[in-house]
């Protein structure tokens, strides 16, 4: 809301500069609304995917440059997309009236209702990983190979930080997590579906479990599982470092918008916007402005 503020002391078209921030956020309000609902949201769409996500025109200027930011943004983004799902399916469909058996049941979705089933823990190990590279790239090229044209704030350098612990502490709390879930009693690993509450892991399940798929976590599981400790230890452990990835996390989020990362949100849909404008302009099918009409 304070960025919002900020934003509304700007000039807004159709009214005067001095207009109060309420009719400027109002009119703001109905131009975007004639834009959702008009044949226009499709162009804006296509020009959000391929020019504000993908970034197309970076890719022809810098190859590099695109490759970090679309291995940082991307699987961010990708993260960020199955986590709702997941949340959906977990948090969601329970209130629904539906039970465990019955969402892990629904087919392809239904399976992101336990995290070791084998695709799931596959996919979840990827995207962290490359999580992982894109924070390398970012903190070699703002801090070892420096731009000289980069402009930079303190916020930035926190921003950067949060990221980092929340990628490394995913798979911190990840390989946690498993070692509280298939500990024995004599503190040993032994990883077996049965090991886990059926309200948890439903039996329809038990056929794509799998979290030897996610490798790094599991890996490092079987590492620390060598310091036999017992299951209430590690859930102990587990539980610690997911409310410190959760606290990381929510500092995130309340940090981005006083940094220059905040462009990462904003950046898609104002690139979108003008290139269809652009596209309009030339007079590319599918977009535009012309006459002012939805």
């Amino acid at each position: 809301f304070f960025v919002l503020s900020v934003w509304l002391k700007a000039r807004v078209p159709g009214l005067p500069a001095t207009a109060p921030r309420r009719r400027k956020l109002g009119a703001a309000l109905r131009f975007a609304a004639g834009l959702v609902f008009s044949r226009r949201i499709w162009a804006l769409l296509q020009a959000l995917v391929v020019d504000g996500m993908v970034h197309r025109r970076l890719f022809r200027t810098d190859a590099r440059r695109w490759a970090v930011h679309l291995t940082v943004f991307g699987s961010w983004l990708a993260l960020g997309l199955l986590s709702i799902l997941t949340g959906v399916v977990v948090e969601i469909l329970p209130l629904l009236g539906m039970s465990p058996e019955e969402i892990a049941s629904i087919p392809l979705l239904g399976q992101l209702f336990h995290a070791d089933v084998w695709w799931v823990a596959l996919l979840n190990e990827m995207l962290g990983l490359l999580v992982i590279a894109g924070m390398l790239l970012i903190i070699t090229r703002r801090y070892i190979r420096k731009d000289p044209n980069q402009r930079t704030m303190p916020a930035d350098s926190i921003v950067i930080a949060l990221l980092t612990i929340i990628a490394l502490g995913g798979f911190l709390a990840e390989s946690f997590r498993l070692l509280a879930d298939y500990v024995t009693a004599a503190g040993v690993l032994r990883p077996d579906p049965s090991m886990i509450s059926p309200e948890r892991l439903p039996p329809v399940l038990y056929g794509a479990w799998g979290p030897q798929w996610g490798f790094a976590g599991y890996l490092l599981a079987s590492l620390l599982g060598a310091l036999r400790l017992s299951p209430g230890a590690w859930e102990v452990v587990y539980n610690l470092f997911f409310w410190l990835h959760f606290i990381a996390v929510s500092a995130l989020l309340f940090t981005l918008p006083f940094s220059r990362f905040f462009h990462v949100i904003m950046s898609p849909v104002i690139v979108a916007y003008n290139t269809m404008i652009e596209q309009q302009a030339r007079g590319t099918p599918g977009g535009g402005l012309t006459g002012g009409q939805p």
